[in-house]
């Protein structure tokens, strides 16, 4: 079933192509990256969240796209993203920039993908990829309350940043990049990016293990000729640094939770925003993960990192009213594979229009007059 659903939001209209009624949206690449109505595009590439695979059917893990005039910038990188960006119609050298919301495996694991393959069409298209990400950590988190040992993975650098996630990448790989650069003539592919740990605004008062998403401003983190890009700090648990991003362009903005729980930080950083993507975490499925009570001391942890880490369908909408935001698109689905009607609860808090993500769909981004 091929979908065209118009949204009438005051400030924004979105086209959704999509099997979004019921069943899965259609495969992209049967879709056009650019469209007739807008040249912005929200392109939802991934909608799983978690380092699991929900059966045969699981979602794509979590990453998305937002298509400004051809080019794309990538909101983290789950499970399958860079075969989901190819399914997309999203080609090496269209990628401006990546942006990782913070470092859980979930979120990076195909990151490889990104920085290894395809290197001489990256050199054929003079691709240029800026890479932004979260820095080090600085302290290890505590044990938990009941947690025996003092394990360290890593101690050299056990609080590794974004900068260092790409040098272990590459250093890993090096055995292969250079047989294929002394001996095949493949491009370095060094050469097509620049990594950068996104630095936090001077004075702010955080830490890692206490109070890792303090008060505060959203801050610019980069800016070319399409987008504006801010972020802010949201919590996550033991997370940090843990980014909620906000894009402005001149067809609308797009603000991208990243993983939180709710958070008075997010809802300033998407005060007004034609568009909120937003996590949720089933909170039944909490419950059958997690076992039957009484939880010993591995169950308390589980479930509290799992219910104050992240956001219920309700408490999404209850985010998305308080930012005034005029739609709401729930992705990062925890599990992938929960029925539809425990996402729609977030109707139950949000009167305006509410998406519900599947892998592939697609939504043009239409600026009305204001």
């Amino acid at each position: 079933m091929r979908l065209h659903k118009h949204w009438n939001a005051a400030a924004v209209a979105l086209t959704l192509i999509a099997g979004c009624v019921s069943g899965q949206a259609q495969a992209a690449d049967k879709l056009p990256v650019s469209s007739t109505q807008s040249s912005a595009s929200l392109v939802l590439l991934g909608v799983a969240g978690g380092p699991t695979w929900y059966g045969k059917e699981s979602p794509h893990g979590i990453s998305s796209a937002l298509m400004v005039d051809g080019k794309a910038y990538i909101v983290d990188l789950g499970s399958g993203a860079y075969r989901q960006m190819r399914r997309a119609g999203i080609k090496p050298g269209d990628e401006a920039a990546v942006f990782f919301t913070h470092l859980h495996t979930d979120h990076v694991i195909d990151l490889a993908s990104v920085l290894m393959y395809d290197p001489s069409a990256r050199r054929r298209a003079k691709a240029q990829l800026e890479i932004f990400g979260p820095g080090r950590r600085g302290v290890l988190p505590p044990l938990a309350d009941g947690m025996s040992g003092d394990v360290v993975v890593h101690p050299e650098n056990p609080n590794a940043g974004t900068v260092d996630l790409v040098d272990a990448m590459l250093a890993g790989m090096a055995s292969d990049l250079n047989i294929r650069v002394r001996s095949e003539g493949v491009p370095d592919v060094r050469q097509f990016f620049r990594v950068h740990d996104i630095v936090l605004p001077a004075g702010l008062e955080v830490d890692p293990n206490t109070n890792s998403a303090p008060a505060m401003e959203p801050f610019k983190v980069w800016e070319d000729a399409r987008v504006k890009v801010s972020a802010i700090l949201v919590p996550h648990g033991l997370v940090f640094p843990n980014f909620a991003y906000r894009f402005d362009t001149a067809h609308g903005s797009v603000v991208f939770s990243g993983d939180t729980a709710a958070s008075d930080n997010l809802v300033k950083l998407a005060r007004g925003a034609d568009v909120l993507v937003h996590e949720a975490i089933d909170p039944a499925w909490v419950s059958h993960i997690v076992g039957p009570k009484p939880w010993d001391a591995r169950q308390q942890a589980l479930a509290k990192q799992l219910l104050e880490a992240h956001a219920t369908p309700r408490e999404v909408g209850e985010i998305a009213t308080r930012a005034g935001v005029h739609s709401l698109v729930l992705s990062h689905l925890v599990p992938g594979d929960a029925p539809r009607d425990h996402w729609e609860q977030a109707r139950e808090t949000f009167k305006g229009q509410v998406v519900v993500g599947e892998d592939l769909m697609r939504l043009p981004l239409i600026q009305s007059r204001r």
